[in-house]
């Protein structure tokens, strides 16, 4: 609450506001990026940014209505609307970039080096997809490693450079926190496919004509502190602008939901991504 507005005036002020809740992650760092270099503000968008540590506690701030945009991944998505728990669609995806990365305690380099070890994972989301497919590519079965449930991403990094964990799927910059400390990464999901990163909205958004333009000032501006981002000479990451979701990604999710027993039946992805030419995307 600002001093000396009143409670009704600042109860209409929030609810005016856009608000968003992010991951400390590459993906979400240009959002950051702009709210805290004032491109936002030059756009005329009142951005409420809430940062959370794990996927599992944006869900839980998405479906009680404490936001209007989230951070998230399809098969998250996916998850939450076949349960007809909230009502959402997907606006937008990004990179996505993971790592899996090994302490340096264990000195494992090799995929096969994984057997019986702990990779720590957050379930029925873009880490554990990848926790299979690692599996899948190296020709080990998906029961010889172990999962541990670890949704803190901050947990779960420092795990690996206390040596806790043997292992676990870090997203940017966690991952490469870990590798300049001494860790070791094996594994990268750069320039896969799918692409699982993405960013949802409610879908009741999608015909509130103020909130729709409040969303095209943020994607006009993520894009805008991607190109200020980049022109960075000291800059550690490349930054990717918002891109659209393209379907065969969707089915990726699902497919795997299904192989997973974790899939509705009668449930179709049909209705969630959504598309608006206000939107700035790339192909």
């Amino acid at each position: 609450k600002e001093v000396g507005i009143p409670a009704d005036e600042q109860a209409r002020i929030d609810s005016a506001a856009l608000h968003v809740v992010l991951m400390p992650v590459a993906d979400c760092q240009p959002i950051y990026y702009a709210e805290e270099n004032g491109i936002y503000d030059e756009l005329g968008l009142d951005l409420r940014i809430t940062t959370m540590q794990a996927q599992m506690d944006i869900d839980t701030a998405f479906i009680r209505g404490h936001a209007e945009f989230a951070y998230s991944d399809l098969i998250r998505a996916i998850f939450m609307q076949q349960t007809n728990t909230v009502d959402l669609r997907v606006v937008a995806g990004a990179e996505g970039k993971l790592q899996l990365v090994t302490t340096a305690k264990q000195e494992l380099s090799l995929m096969g080096q994984l057997k019986e070890k702990m990779v720590a994972v957050a379930r029925h989301s873009i880490t554990d997809y990848w926790s299979d497919r690692m599996m899948i590519e190296a020709s080990m079965e998906l029961d010889e490693i172990f999962r541990p449930q670890i949704n803190d991403i901050r947990l779960r990094t420092d795990m690996i450079l206390n040596g806790t964990m043997d292992a676990a799927l870090l997203p940017e910059p966690f991952s490469t926190e870990a590798i300049e400390a001494g860790h070791r990464a094996i594994f990268s999901t750069k320039d896969r496919l799918p692409q699982l990163a993405a960013f949802i909205i409610p879908t009741w958004v999608t015909t509130d004509e103020s909130r729709m333009q409040q969303l095209s000032l943020l994607f006009k501006g993520y894009n805008m502190a991607v190109e200020r981002l980049n022109a960075d000479e000291n800059k550690q990451l490349t930054y990717m602008p918002l891109r659209a979701v393209h379907q065969a990604d969707v089915d990726s999710a699902w497919v795997w939901l299904q192989r997973r027993e974790q899939a509705r039946n009668g449930y179709s992805t049909s209705k969630l991504v959504f598309k608006d030419e206000r939107l700035e995307v790339t192909d």
